[in-house]
């Protein structure tokens, strides 16, 4: 086995490995070649180079020393390449052999190819003399068999007009009409050529082509109205039926691009878009019907060029608008286009009556089980409701008759416009109109406004019938008598715009009906044969009548559903203003204007009819809610919607704005008169808060002192209208987050109203009749505040996302109602919806958007809005801030009673509080229960908050009123301070915060003596001595001393001690406390 250097000096490699009997026979002998190459290419590299010397190669192969190269590893190298050369000879000497035979034939084929290449050129030179040689006969040959052709070319068409019968029934019988056309219209071309003139064998075809081109005129006629009024069907795709709780009409199933220049018809092919062969681009988009799904194929309109071709493959009918574009081409392929359109527009009306009629005929059969039930409305369960019960049998007939009435009318619109562009487009064919019209006739389109019209008169009858009721029926029905000798009597010109009667009102009659149909048919079909040929209902026919010579277009009236209601307008307008809206993308741009007629109708009817009854009935409505004995008194269903009590007009008064929102959403080109009907309800339901604001705070008649008859108010209602007290009591809100900072600050500002309030009372007592002494004020007084809040939050979800104030400069500015805003939110959270119900509410939450109950105002109108309610909002902390100022009036009136009236020089251990504490302790607990379930937990601690900091300072200051005291009477006071104290501390929610302390310390050091006193104040210093004040110190030495601070000096007072020495001890300790005082202030 042989081996080689590895180049690494420390030894050879098997070669073995490349060449080993086990080599499989499917290894590639390249394998071989690139094995020993990869060898070369690590030892042997250099002798690759271009420039390699082989000399200096051999030298060193010569070489034996260690600095030569191995002549043995040399010559494996060289034995194992030529073994691999060998392999490759070996695995490919077949293909070598075979590619040398393969050469060999080509280059004998490509010597034949040039061989036979000659010849051809040969025979070619052979051809041309051929040819240019002139033969005689060869001239007459041609002009016989030119003869030959067209005989037989006549024979082949007379016998392929014998087929042309059948075949047009075949194509009529399966409604390809656009292909029945063209062959119709060829073969009486044909036949009216010099040479088939003379056949006489076909005079009966062509009298029998004619007679079928005027009875496929009728045809396509009749045909093309099956489509546009939806008789067909195969047009069930383009209209929807109403669904339940259906909020907008169906997407178009074709869209128009309008410009200046050009302009584009597109349309979904429902089921056959390959039904229409155009030449144009197809444009891709999404589909707008659900019945729909295929994408738009767009008719380029100033393409002059294009014309379509029809499947006979597929049946046409199946696509609505394909069809009906086939009809319109076959007409025009007969040249009976003008007459068509002439035709299309005299029919319309009755078209559309009896498609209304239809309808009507329809949604009748479909709620046959519910048009005999009474609606609810007649049952009104609630006196505030303005509108039907959303889900009243009778209303939802209603909605059915509209929303399927007005998607029917879309679809006819759609079809009318697609026939128009349809015969725009027919009409800008280049060179196709000269060849079928005279330059005299041309095609008159009729415009898009004598379709609206009467679409427009159909809309206004629905809605004249199901709003309006008929004056005339309500005054016969209680004296026919006397309401026609009324009109007798009546002198006024009668309102031409209001019908006098309809025969459809009268008793019908069947004999006389068949007659009047039939002879008023006669007449027309004799007048007008293109019109009532092949009419299928003629029975229709004589119901419906155009008088020209009228003022008004009113169509006569079709029979009811529902009984009619003015305040059907809620059901009534969303569908109309929907599909007015889906108008306005199917009408012409030249065409908008024809919208305004009707636009008026509704702004009149509005204006004159609905807004003045449906105020009337809100103002009735208000004056029920807000006059009534228990207008104030707590809804006993205020736990639907709120956790706390709320009044029964607060409650009334949101369901019939919310009511009138809910209207305004279906008119909303009203939105200012709904806004202006809203703000006139609230501003008259302030005045009836402020009265009953009032009524609360005003004293009782036997209470009232004649001192202050010229005030009727008990006094913390004077209080609360003080500036210096009200702004106090409004910084309150901003600090409602419970935090330390805030904490101290609420206590600064306790201080603070402390002060302002004992200004305010200064030495007067307050008396009983200047205090709210009947718990059930105080009850009133809680639920109101609670209501103005509840009603206030309520108003402003309705105010609407999009409600924009307009910058003004008024009294209170935009900075002075944010502001406010923000102190009502800040003062504590409503609650709207009680938690037994929050699982509910969420549920019904998607409902209530898409109720869309809201009110959004814009400009003047919202800064008005939001006035008023900072109103609200304003009254409403009255009550709050009258809340707590009665509460902290009755603790100086007890305590007052208490230090004045009271006995604190006793000759034995008391072991109760003085009766005007215990009083108190029961009018706070009687108070706290009168407020608490009415108010939220913030309003119940703000109430309450820092009536400790009052009661300290009252007993304190009032410490003037006591002139007798002894060790008795101390511990009598210390008992006052802890019922206080324990008391408050039960009512309070943070009982820690409680405290009467500074008051007890104050009382003890009674027993402390002067001198001790003085003694402490000096030892303790300035830490203890700012629990005091200089005059309290003051106080309490004239109490220790028993000096009187009123009476006179001068005088001498008979007492048990000595009064000179009392007033000179006095003196020198007052004198003393004052330097210590100065020491440290």
């Amino acid at each position: 086995m042989m081996s080689y250097y590895n180049g690494d000096g420390n030894g050879y490699e098997d070669w073995g490995a490349l060449n080993s009997d086990d080599r499989s026979v499917q290894n590639d002998s390249f394998l071989e070649m690139e094995n020993v190459m990869q060898q070369i290419k690590e030892k042997w590299d250099f002798m690759m180079n271009e420039d390699f010397n082989p000399v200096p190669l051999a030298l060193e192969l010569l070489d034996g020393s260690s600095l030569g190269k191995d002549y043995g590893v040399f010559r494996q190298m060289n034995s194992n390449l030529n073994k691999a050369l060998q392999y490759i000879v070996d695995d490919y000497y077949q293909g070598f052999n075979s590619s040398i035979g393969t050469f060999g034939g080509v280059i004998h084929n490509i010597g034949d190819s040039q061989e036979r290449v000659r010849e051809m050129k040969a025979q070619l030179k052979v051809c041309k003399e051929s040819l240019l040689s002139k033969r005689s006969d060869l001239l007459q040959l041609w002009f016989r068999s030119q003869q030959y052709k067209e005989m037989i070319r006549i024979l082949d068409q007379i016998e392929e007009f014998k087929e042309t019968p059948e075949k047009l029934e075949v194509l009529l019988r399966e409604k390809h009409f656009l292909t029945a056309s063209i062959m119709l219209l060829d073969a009486i071309k044909t036949l009216g050529k010099k040479e088939m003139v003379g056949v006489g064998a076909l005079s009966d075809l062509r009298r029998y082509l004619k007679a079928q081109q005027s009875s496929l005129h009728e045809l396509l006629i009749e045909e093309l109205h099956n489509h546009l009024y939806l008789k067909n069907s195969y047009c069930d795709s383009r209209w929807v039926k109403y669904t339940r709780d259906q909020k907008s009409l169906p997407s178009s199933l074709m869209e128009w691009n309008s410009g200046k220049e050009t302009r584009k018809v597109s349309y979904v092919s429902s089921k056959n878009k390959k039904n229409l062969q155009v030449n144009t681009a197809i444009t891709v988009s999404t589909p707008l019907s659900p019945k729909s799904p295929k994408p738009f194929s767009t008719i380029n309109l100033n393409d002059e060029d294009e014309r379509i071709t029809e499947n006979t493959d597929i049946n046409p009918e199946t696509d609505s608008f394909y069809y009906m574009e086939i009809l319109m081409e076959s007409l025009a392929t007969l040249g009976k286009l003008p007459q068509a359109l002439e035709t299309i527009t005299q029919r319309i009306p009755i078209e559309l009556y009896q498609l209304v009629d239809k309808t009507i005929a329809e949604v009748e059969e479909r709620n046959a089980d519910i048009c005999s039930q009474k609606s609810k409305k007649d049952d009104i369960i609630d006196i505030f409701a303005l509108d039907s019960p959303e889900d009243d049998p009778q209303m939802e007939i209603l909605r059915d008759l509209l929303w399927t009435t007005y998607s029917k009318l879309d679809a006819v619109l759609q079809g009318h416009r697609f026939i128009l562009d349809i015969v725009e487009r027919i009409s800008k064919v280049r060179n196709y109109f000269f060849l079928i019209f005279s330059k005299s006739q041309k095609i008159r389109v009729y415009p898009f406004v004598e379709i609206w019209k009467p679409v427009q008169s159909e809309v206004r009858t629905l809605l004249r019938d199901y709003i309006t009721e008929d004056e005339r029926e309500s005054a016969s029905e209680n004296n026919p008598e006397a309401s026609f000798q009324d009109m007798i009597k009546d002198k006024r010109a009668r309102d031409s715009s209001k019908q006098l009667f309809r025969f459809g009102d009268s008793v019908p009659n069947t004999e006389l009906d068949k007659n009047y149909e039939r002879d008023v048919s006669k007449v027309l079909k004799e007048s007008l044969p293109e019109v009532f040929t092949k009419v299928p209902d003629e029975r229709q026919l004589s119901v419906f009548v155009v008088d020209r010579f009228a003022n008004t277009n009113i169509t006569a009236g079709h029979r009811l559903v529902v009984k009619p209601d003015a305040f059907n307008v809620s059901v009534l307008f969303k569908p109309t203003l929907a599909f007015l809206d889906k108008v306005k993308t199917i009408i012409p741009p030249s065409a908008q204007h024809s919208s305004a007629d009707f636009t008026t109708f509704l702004d009149d009817f509005v204006f004159n009819v609905f807004l003045p009854q449906i105020g009337d009935k809100i103002f009735e409505l208000f004056r029920q809610a807000t006059n009534g004995s228990d207008a104030f008194q707590e809804d006993p269903n205020y736990k639907t919607y709120s956790t706390l009590p709320v009044v029964k007009s607060a409650s009334s008064l949101m369901m019939i704005i919310e009511s009138l929102c809910a209207m305004l959403h279906t008119m909303t080109s009203h939105k200012e008169e709904y806004s202006k009907m809203v703000i006139s309800l609230l501003t008259r339901y302030y005045v009836r808060c402020f009265e009953q604001y009032q009524a609360i705070v005003s004293k009782n008649k036997g209470e009232a002192d004649v001192k202050d008859d010229a005030n009727n108010q008990g006094i913390s209602a004077i209080w609360v209208q003080q500036d210096q007290l009200s702004e106090v009591l409004g910084q309150y809100p901003y600090l409602a987050d419970d935090n330390a900072r805030n904490r101290s600050r609420r206590k600064t500002l306790c201080v603070k109203e402390t002060t302002v309030e004992m200004n305010f009372k200064k030495n007067r007592e307050i008396s009983t009749g200047q205090l709210i002494t009947e718990y059930k004020k105080l009850t009133a007084l809680a639920t109101l505040y609670h209501s103005l809040k509840w009603f206030v939050a309520k108003i402003w979800e309705l105010r609407g996302k999009d409600s924009k104030p307009k910058p003004i400069s008024s009294k209170m500015d935009d900075g002075s109602l944010a502001k406010l805003n923000r102190r009502w939110s800040l003062l504590g959270g409503v609650n709207l919806n009680a938690h037994a119900y929050a699982k509910e509410n969420e549920k019904k939450k998607e409902e209530e958007e898409e109720k869309e109950s809201s009110l959004p105002l814009t400009g003047e109108m919202a800064n008005r809005f939001d006035a008023l309610l900072a109103t609200f909002q304003q009254l409403a902390e009255q009550s709050l801030f009258t809340l707590r100022v009665e509460l902290r009036c009755h603790t100086l009136h007890y305590i007052d009673k208490a230090m004045r009236e009271g006995n604190y020089h006793l000759a034995y251990e008391a072991y109760e509080p003085d009766p005007f504490v215990l009083t108190l302790n029961t009018d706070m607990v009687k108070y706290d229960e009168s407020v608490v379930s009415h108010l939220p937990a913030k309003e119940h601690k703000f109430v309450f908050e820092g009536l400790d900091s009052l009661m300290e300072h009252v007993l304190v200051s009032n410490a003037i009123y006591i002139r007798n005291l002894n060790r008795n009477g101390v511990m009598k006071m210390t008992r006052n301070i802890l019922a206080l104290q324990q008391n408050l501390k039960n009512i309070v929610e943070v009982p820690e915060e409680i405290s009467l302390e500074r008051a007890r310390i104050y009382y003890e050091m009674f027993n402390m003596g002067p001198v001790n006193m003085l003694n402490q104040i000096r030892e303790q210093g300035q830490q203890e001595s700012s629990l005091f004040l200089f005059e309290e110190y003051k106080t309490m030495l004239e109490i220790m001393y028993k000096i009187d601070p009123t009476e006179d000096q001068s005088v001498p007072t008979p007492r048990t001690e000595n009064p000179s020495s009392n007033r000179r001890l006095y003196n020198e300790n007052l004198l003393e406390l004052n330097e210590l005082m100065i020491d440290y202030i």
